[in-house]
């Protein structure tokens, strides 16, 4: 069993055959980082979650597929459902402009604030 140590802490041993898959699954996929929660960490992200991301990006770049944007956020996001028309408009152009620009960062940006936005909405609506 192999020891790992993750930033500065001593993670429990790992049976032999978890590490194996670990670096198989690595070699199908592409090490690369992402923020959670302010922290840059290592991840793998896989081929098919790749291509996902692209075929967003490439759907996002065309103005018909981007339109219907907005109407789609509340099915994909429940939470988005407390934002008048005007803010889904405004939140899709944002989010928009994150995935052409390919920034994991500024996506989640986008998201943590229209949430944030939306909750402020739905607790206004509620008193």
């Amino acid at each position: 069993m192999a020891t790992l140590k993750s930033m500065g802490q001593h993670m429990p041993e790992l049976p032999a055959d978890t590490l194996v898959s670990a670096v198989d699954n690595a070699g199908r996929g592409v090490v690369t980082h992402i923020t959670i929660k302010g922290d840059r960490v290592a991840a793998i992200v896989s081929q098919s979650t790749l291509a996902m991301s692209r075929l967003l990006t490439v759907l996002l770049t065309d103005e018909t597929a981007a339109s219907v944007l907005p109407a789609v956020l509340p099915a994909a996001f429940p939470w988005a459902r407390s934002l008048p028309g005007d803010h889904l408009t405004a939140f899709a152009a944002e989010l928009r402009e994150a995935v052409v620009a390919e920034s994991p960062e500024r996506v989640e940006r986008v998201l943590i604030d229209w949430q944030a936005v939306a909750e402020v909405r739905a607790g206004e609506r509620s008193t």
